[in-house]
């Protein structure tokens, strides 16, 4: 039996006392966050060979604790979460896999995270007991696997409303459905990025992926002009900043909602999905057109890819990416030519050598499964 590791989120709504004990965990364990984060530099400024344990980092926890004795209000493990989620950040630095730790901030703090010790955190009809917070009611609207075991627990706040996370692994049954000795190529798809449609298939499908934040654009800009006018820091203005996140967090849910609906159904369909390798940040920056950021991060396409990737080693199945470089566009699938000036603004053409009239998405997506399907028969 395979594992996954699997995260269940669900909507809890705590009173008055129960948030204002959430909010309580969200600024002592910001105020850690900086701390400890404030602590590293001053010492790496000193020595430049300082080496940060984890463990040392912990076991100052208790004189933070005497010096502010409210820290002892609030979920110890959270706090010592904290200071490893430091670590790590700190560490992938110098690992050369992110950007250094920045100091948090309260309008930038959403969520912290404790662990399940000895069945701390544990569902009781339409409640969920949470360390220190005590039984939460929450919306229970799916049932979690029998095999699923969770060790992690993220409480968070977006806008108004607060979720909490179940974080484990569970035994996922649908992956002995499919061998990866009968994958069948000729049950693949390949897809080509599409800034109007998310995707255009080989099979001619084309996603239609609504354009949540562009059609919302009027909307966000009438709202944000009211917050414009308003005294930074008043009541008014905290209401209208709520609102604005508010309307951030309908478009994200709506978005997330599309796309994993569709990876989904693309998961189930097909034993092989090729898709090309793209480097969308740098797509975005091109030629300092704003609006076409605006249009790429509007579809989310890298998440989609990640959604899609993960959902198909669920089922055992594979996401193959053809080599960036590669010129599915500008070749013709039926002869192999290739048009080396085919311009960005041409959206058809016609090949010189066989006449076959082509729409540019519909033969990069033929060209990006002909070139996957050639990929993989190599590697076997």
């Amino acid at each position: 039996m395979n594992v996954i590791k699997r995260t269940y989120r669900f909507r809890l709504y705590p009173d008055n006392y129960q948030k204002e004990l959430i909010e309580k965990t969200l600024g002592c364990s910001r105020q850690i966050y900086n701390a400890f984060l404030s602590l590293c530099k001053s010492e790496y400024e000193k020595d430049s060979k300082y080496s940060v344990k984890k463990f040392d980092l912990i076991k100052l926890l208790p004189k933070y604790k005497e010096e502010y004795p409210y820290l002892k209000e609030v979920d110890s493990i959270a706090l010592q979460q904290t200071v490893i989620h430091l670590f790590d950040a700190y560490l992938n630095f110098f690992r050369g896999k992110t950007k250094f730790p920045v100091f948090k901030k309260k309008k930038n703090d959403y969520g912290y995270t404790t662990m399940n010790v000895n069945n701390s955190v544990r569902i009781i009809r339409n409640e969920i007991q949470i360390p220190k917070i005590g039984r939460v009611k929450f919306v229970y609207h799916r049932p979690l696997p029998e095999s699923f075991v969770y060790s992690m627990v993220s409480v968070s706040r977006i806008g108004k409303y607060y979720f909490v996370s179940l974080l484990g692994e569970e035994e996922y049954q649908e992956y002995q459905k499919h061998s990866k000795d009968h994958l069948d190529l000729a049950n693949s798809i390949g897809l080509d990025f599409s800034l109007a449609n998310l995707y255009v298939s080989d099979s001619k499908t084309k996603s239609n992926m609504p354009k949540y934040y562009e059609s919302s654009l009027t909307k966000l800009a009438k709202e944000q002009r009211k917050l414009s006018h308003m005294v930074k820091g008043s009541s008014n203005y905290k209401s209208q900043l709520l609102r604005i996140t508010n309307l951030h967090e309908r478009i994200t849910n709506q978005r997330k909602d599309y796309l994993h609906k569709t990876s989904r159904y693309l998961a189930n369909t097909y034993d092989y999905v090729f898709v090309e390798s793209l480097v969308l940040k740098e797509m975005a920056k091109r030629n300092n057109n704003l609006k076409l950021g605006i249009f790429i991060n509007d579809l989310s396409y890298g998440a989609f890819l990640n959604q899609l990737k993960y959902k198909l080693e669920w089922l055992n199945k594979k996401l193959v990416k053809v080599d960036r470089y590669f010129p599915s566009s500008q070749l013709c699938f039926k002869c192999g030519y290739r048009k080396r000036d085919l311009s960005l603004n041409e959206r058809n053409w016609t090949c010189p050598e066989c006449g076959t009239r082509h729409n540019r998405d519909l033969n990069a997506a033929i060209n990006i499964r002909n070139e996957g399907i050639r990929l993989v028969t190599n590697s076997n």
